[in-house]
């Protein structure tokens, strides 16, 4: 499972919903902790629901959901389910940590700038060149043959807000980085890590200077991301594409297969194979 995280400690359920201020809820036996997950219902991004998986084999995991939304085994019913989940996360990698996601190691034909700054839990791979100033935080994994130029910054958290009556909250992001063969990447780009699992940068693509990757995208083989270009979190880019200098993308939109993105394009809504995208907000171009 892609966004699944284990803890390096279990803790019993009860304990922990005393411990973030969870009431009692209606389980009849107390089940340990080993993992957490997320996921969102489809069609409906404001009816989140976020699982905590247990140990036992019945249930299997437990849900916190809305109270308006359908019925499912093991679920808590809670007016703010993200809100929750996310709370139980903040307490979760405070006080026991989860487990690496990659572990660590630098291969012997890596070429590592002496002011590159390299995390714990961090792996590098055959014949990778990582750049002066380059900052790569834990649960990164930089895949062979890779060109990360100077002072670009992977694995930094994501930006997410738990808004509160008395104050906003930021959401931790827990998960990691995962960069595949013959990618570059250019100087002062940003990829943040993934809220609970993975953000991935598929095999020979080639991204320019200045450019945002957030937290949980998917980008695919054979892209070309030019300067500038910003994409939001938790989307998807097919293989083959070129988004042009400066276009930005909306969060959890999915850009498929040899699409095209001109220049200070804004990507508003899913775009079909092939297509050629150009203004603000982006409109189709013909072939």
């Amino acid at each position: 499972m892609n966004n699944l995280r284990f803890l390096k400690n279990e803790i019993s359920v009860s304990d922990l919903f005393n411990k973030v201020g969870i009431k009692k809820n209606s389980l009849t036996e107390d089940l340990n902790l080993k993992s957490i997950s997320s996921f969102s219902n489809k069609g409906n991004d404001e009816n989140l629901q976020f699982t905590i998986a247990v140990l036992n084999e019945e249930p299997s995991g437990i849900t916190f959901a809305p109270y308006e939304s359908a019925e499912y085994q093991n679920v808590i019913r809670v007016e703010e389910p993200k809100n929750i989940f996310f709370k139980i996360v903040i307490w979760l990698e405070k006080h026991i940590g989860f487990k690496p996601l990659h572990g660590t190691h630098i291969a012997n034909t890596a070429n590592v700038h002496e002011t590159a700054v390299i995390s714990s839990d961090v792996q590098i791979g055959e014949g990778t060149t990582i750049g002066a100033g380059v900052v790569l935080y834990p649960n990164v994994k930089i895949g062979n043959n890779c060109i990360i130029e100077a002072n670009t910054v992977i694995g930094n958290a994501g930006f997410g807000v738990i808004r509160e009556q008395s104050e906003n909250l930021m959401i931790p992001h827990i998960g990691g980085v995962l960069v595949g063969d013959n990618v570059r990447i250019g100087a002062l780009t940003t990829i943040d890590r993934g809220t609970i699992g993975i953000t991935r940068i598929g095999n020979f693509t080639k991204i320019d200077d200045r450019v945002h990757i957030a937290h949980n995208c998917n980008i695919g083989t054979q892209n070309i991301i030019c300067a500038g270009t910003c994409i939001a979190g938790s989307v998807t880019v097919g293989d083959g594409c070129w988004l042009g200098l400066g276009c930005n993308v909306r969060q959890k939109i999915h850009i498929d297969h040899n699409s095209n993105i001109g220049i200070g394009a804004n990507i508003f809504h899913d775009t079909n194979n092939q297509l050629n995208m150009l203004g603000y907000p982006a409109k189709k171009l013909p072939r």
